[in-house]
């Protein structure tokens, strides 16, 4: 499937990086979770160094190619570019993306003998692999523990429009070849018996679990689970979903399956159900503007009360809301209005209302209220010389943000491993 957004031609980088004030402690390169110094690779791709750009970006964040294509730029650089003061901001992530296609990542990095010890990282997303990089730079050694496929939810579950496969397999490919000494293809859910065989462990398994709704029907043919549907779909597997659908959510993942299945489909009738109004819609702007674009259309201000059908999905029954003040989140409340109940005629409901830490799992490690992985200043969690970083410490995050855990999580974990030496 085409990419929806083209790579910038050498002109228009040109003119792009032209545009840049380079300005002495850059506000965008503070805003960045990763750090990536984007005034000096801004400035090699206006020398034509292209090549002295790839190292800028590859030393300070190991998902380049990712993150050129799916960070959300109008939440970290671009929101706080100085140029915004004149005309617009600098397009840091298509320039970014413009030094990684045109690119190549080295074969093979210079990097010391792994004797510094050995870690056990569970999970091969970007916050696993980003931590075993670092790690692996400092002289240890690394073994990474994933049950699904490497790369974690870019990989698994992000459309192929804005993530084509070649891309995500040959950053995910180089990470694990360079930077991993084994991969195990093992679900696990208890770090126990790890402590005794490495000297510290890193847990980054993201959020393996999704939210459900507490109303009634939802045992019906039709409903579904929003990262059920995005793996079948990635792995190019036919959804199952019907010629109507209505997928419950305001998030980035409830955004981004109503854009996939549009895609599977386009003559599918796809509706964003939210409680709250446009405003409220937590996914980013950039992922809702895609989503619109493609033909998505929302039902705002519905509070869902339960699924209608017999044996399979026939529709939603929903309650008209209203905004009221802001609550602690800064976001409206909502209320139902009494007598407002309608349906929605549907014949598939998708729930995309949140994702959580799976029950039971890791035993010892101690909670959050909201049920994450609860860690201190140094990323280590409630059990000694277990680390752990991601979505599954902090709920859902951007691929920045994971790598960010992943290269703090690494320098606190040398620290360790070398103080128990």
């Amino acid at each position: 499937m085409e990419e929806s957004e083209k790579t910038l031609s050498r002109q228009q980088a040109a003119i792009e990086a032209e545009r840049c004030l380079y300005c002495y402690d850059a506000p965008c390169q503070a805003k960045c979770p990763a750090h990536v110094p984007v005034p000096e690779f801004i400035q090699s791709i206006r020398s034509g160094n292209l090549h002295g750009a790839r190292t800028l970006l590859q030393d300070a964040h190991p998902f380049i190619e990712t993150c050129g294509r799916i960070c959300p730029e109008e939440s970290f650089c671009q929101s706080v570019c100085t140029r915004s003061k004149i005309d617009g901001p600098v397009r840091i992530r298509e320039l970014h993306r413009f030094v990684t296609d045109l690119t190549d990542p080295s074969d093979r990095m210079e990097l010391p003998r792994a004797t510094e010890g050995r870690v056990a990282i569970v999970g091969a997303g970007p916050a696993g692999l980003a931590c075993a990089r670092e790690l692996r730079v400092r002289g240890l050694s690394c073994d990474v523990f994933e049950v699904r496929q490497a790369g974690g939810v870019p990989a698994q579950e992000v459309s192929t429009q804005r993530y084509p496969h070649e891309v995500e397999e040959r950053e995910v490919r180089f990470l694990t070849s360079s930077f991993v000494a084994n991969v195990h293809g093992e679900r696990l859910t208890d770090v126990r018996p790890l402590v005794a065989q490495y000297d510290a462990v890193f847990v980054a398994t993201g959020l393996s679990s999704e939210g459900d709704m507490n109303v009634e029907g939802m045992q019906l043919e039709g409903v579904y689970h929003a990262r059920e549907l995005l793996r079948k779909m990635k792995s190019g597997t036919i959804s199952g979903a019907g010629s109507r659908v209505g997928v419950i959510g305001g998030g980035n993942v409830a955004i981004e399956v109503a854009s996939m299945l549009r895609e599977e489909d386009p003559t599918r009738d796809v509706i964003v159900v939210y409680r709250r109004g446009i405003k409220e819609l937590k996914a980013f702007k950039k992922e809702i503007e895609e989503a619109t674009a493609l033909g998505v259309t929302y039902q705002f201000l519905a509070i869902p009360d339960k699924v209608v059908g017999s044996h399979h999905v026939e529709g939603l029954q929903v309650t008209q809301a209203h905004l009221c003040e802001e609550d602690e989140s800064g976001r409206c409340r909502f209320e139902p209005l009494p007598g407002s109940s309608f349906i929605i005629p549907l014949d598939t409901v998708v729930v995309a209302i949140g994702q959580q830490v799976e029950e039971g799992v890791f035993p010892g490690l101690a909670r959050s209220n909201s049920g994450l992985i609860s860690v201190g200043e140094n990323m280590q969690t409630s059990m000694p010389g277990v680390y752990a970083g991601g979505d599954v410490v902090h709920g859902a995050q951007t691929v920045v943000e994971a790598v960010r855990d992943g290269k703090k999580a690494a320098e606190q974990i040398a620290v360790f491993v070398a103080g128990g030496k």
